[in-house]
């Protein structure tokens, strides 16, 4: 089913807003999840230098203790106690730095030598007292010495000491959590801490992550935290969303509401959009059937108003066929009468002017005929009618004007169709009259009778003048002729009885060229050709 463009439309924008405030919310959430880790973060690496701060404590309270009037013993015994802390230092040394630094007094693991790395974080913190005058603390990187673990170192040197540096060591063990980095603020981070400013694996020295998970990665956050001379890396990482779940749940629930309503509001439009064209739809049928009605209604009034003029006219033209038709047979007779009193011999005028006077009183008898037959509307009495000896009657009482010639086709034989032989007379009579009345210069008009599907069919072609648009449109109306004499009925007359019998009446004309009429009836009788004796058979309809 295809969306409609408003409904798309709603659709696209209902979804990009959602979209939007997905993105939009998703990259706030992330920003504010961002600078909690980067403040957690700082957190730990403030806490971080507080350990740190107690451990230099340590130191330095040691180095009072050697500087004091218990000298090396007392040291050693306070050494001692601090080593047995839990998770404290493994050894603590008082090394002497005359000459090569050489280890003095200590408590817990004995460290024999220095070596390179310890010497190293017990001169830098030497150079540190000598420089600034101030207790300093150095440490050394991870290392080992042979053993299986790391070791850090913590040197510390202050001005009581004039010859000696406290040095500490705790074991390292970046492989596994450390307690001190499982409370707070650890809690709600994944941290590494390294023993330098880079993250590099070989100076790990803390890590509350598994190792296969460190170096950390994806979204990170990192503080440094001063020790000694130096300072150390804290890299932290979010063990759950710091900004809550329904804050990280908030992008998605923007978009899934969003969807939702994008359908819900694309379901409405997409809905209203339908009844709407339904009822502009509906509306258009109602408007066309009004419409419709109305024109049958306009319709209906004029061929009332016609027939009531018709009727008027039919009644008029009744009483008018019915008085003419009296003087007229009489002043037929007198010419009759006339020409007999002529004699054998008449003159030319005299021939001339009876033949004027028939002619004109022919005329008006065809008149008075179509103006009764209009009038009177009669229904056919039907009987059998050899068409062909009905046209040659109809040719014998009207035979071609001079110039003119009159050609048949069609069936040679009797073609006999169930009509009103006179109404079907006064048909021909009509079309044989107008054929010769169009061809004012003469020509050859043709007269077929035919058999065509179960109808029989009589045409009457001339080569006449041809006929309009126009005039075709109008040809069978009452009253309506073209002719300089003349009222109209004959074709509409025509028309009716043709109608009445169940048949159809046609022209085709082209101007120019000349007009055919056919007169197709649906009642036919035709001749068997092989057998003379049984020359007809009846079609009924």
């Amino acid at each position: 089913m295809r969306l409609r463009p408003l409904s798309l439309l709603v659709l696209l924008v209902v979804v990009g807003v959602a979209v939007s405030g997905c993105l939009v919310t998703r990259h706030i959430v992330a920003d504010q999840e961002h600078r909690l880790l980067k403040q957690r973060t700082e957190e730990a690496a403030l806490y971080l230098s507080s350990a740190i701060g107690s451990v230099q404590g340590t130191l330095g309270s040691l180095a009072a203790t050697a500087s004091g009037s218990g000298g090396k013993a007392s040291f050693a015994a306070s050494a001692n106690l601090a080593t047995k802390i839990p998770n404290s230092f493994t050894t603590i040394a008082l090394v002497s730095t005359k000459g090569t630094p050489h280890v003095v007094a200590f408590g817990g693991h004995d460290i024999g030598t220095l070596g390179v790395t310890r010497s190293v974080a017990v001169a830098s913190a030497v150079v540190a007292v000598k420089t600034k005058g101030l207790a300093e603390m150095a440490t050394t990187p991870p290392f080992r010495d042979g053993g299986s673990s790391s070791h850090l170192g913590f040197a510390f040197a202050g001005p009581g000491l004039t010859d000696e540096v406290v040095y500490a060591e705790i074991d390292v063990h970046p492989e596994t959590s450390s307690p001190a980095t499982s409370g707070a603020p650890f809690s709600e981070l994944v941290a590494a801490v390294y023993a330098g400013t880079k993250v590099r694996a070989d100076q790990l020295i803390l890590s509350s992550a598994p190792a296969r998970q460190v170096p950390l990665r994806g979204e990170v956050a990192s503080a440094t935290s001063p020790v000694g001379q130096g300072n150390w890396l804290l890299v932290a990482k979010a063990k759950h969303p710091l900004v809550g779940s329904a804050a990280t749940a908030m992008p998605w629930a923007i978009l899934a509401a969003g969807l939702l309503v994008a359908l819900l509001a694309t379901g409405i439009v997409e809905t209203m959009a339908r009844r709407r064209e339904y009822a502009d739809t509906l509306v258009a049928e109602r408007t066309e059937e009004l419409e419709h009605s109305m024109a049958e209604l306009a319709s209906a009034h004029d061929q009332l108003i016609r027939q009531e003029r018709l009727a008027a006219i039919g009644e008029l033209a009744s009483t008018i066929g019915h008085e003419l038709r009296n003087p007229l047979g009489v002043i037929s007779n007198a010419v009759y009468l006339l020409r007999n009193d002529f004699g054998p011999n008449p003159t030319d005028a005299a021939q001339r002017h009876l033949a004027t006077a028939e002619r004109e009183v022919s005329a008006a008898t065809v008149i008075v005929t179509d103006l009764l037959e209009f009038a009177r509307q009669r229904q056919p009495v039907v009987s059998d009618v050899d068409l062909n000896a009905l046209v040659d009657e109809v040719l014998s009482v009207l035979p071609p004007p001079t110039g003119m010639t009159v050609q048949r086709e069609g069936v040679s034989g009797p073609v006999i169709a169930r009509a009103d032989r006179d109404m079907l007379r006064q048909v021909v009579l009509n079309l044989v009259s107008n054929g010769y009345q169009a061809m004012t210069d003469g020509g050859v008009l043709t007269v077929g009778v035919r058999a065509v599907d179960g109808a029989v069919q009589l045409a009457v072609r001339d080569n006449g003048a041809g006929m309009s648009a126009e005039t075709r449109g109008r040809l069978f109306e009452p009253f309506f002729t073209t002719k300089a004499r003349g009222v109209g009925l004959g074709l509409a007359v025509s028309k009716r009885i043709v109608e009445a019998h169940h048949g159809d009446i046609s022209v085709d004309s082209v101007e120019g060229e000349g007009s055919e009429f056919r007169v197709t009836l649906p009642v036919i009788t035709v001749p068997r050709p092989s057998s003379p004796a049984d020359s007809r058979i009846e079609v009924q309809r």
